[in-house]
């Protein structure tokens, strides 16, 4: 796995990039009620972990519901691509 290049992190005033979420994905994260992280004011949400969000104040939020409110993924931590293995892993159990 290439790690990415410092370049490709974005400044602290930057907005992270969206994650690209394939169609079947987003069938799937559009039922979940796991809880990420969100913004006042930023269009993206995130999981807890994310490194973007350190030291910022954020509200967990069902990622269903951030959906629903417009918001789209961090593609730093890739919540929906988390999320939908978790969901996958789950249900295979």
């Amino acid at each position: 796995m290439v790690e990415p290049a410092v370049a490709d992190t974005p400044s602290a005033d930057e907005e992270p990039p969206e994650e690209d979420t394939d169609a079947a994905d987003l069938l799937v994260v559009a039922d979940l009620v796991d809880e990420v992280r969100v913004l006042d004011e930023r269009p993206r949400y995130h999981l807890s972990s994310c490194s973007w969000l350190a030291g910022r104040p954020t509200l967990g939020l069902p990622v269903q519901e951030a959906r629903q409110l417009q918001f789209t993924p961090c593609a730093l931590c890739t919540p929906d691509a988390v999320l939908v293995r978790r969901s996958r892993s789950a249900h295979s159990d």
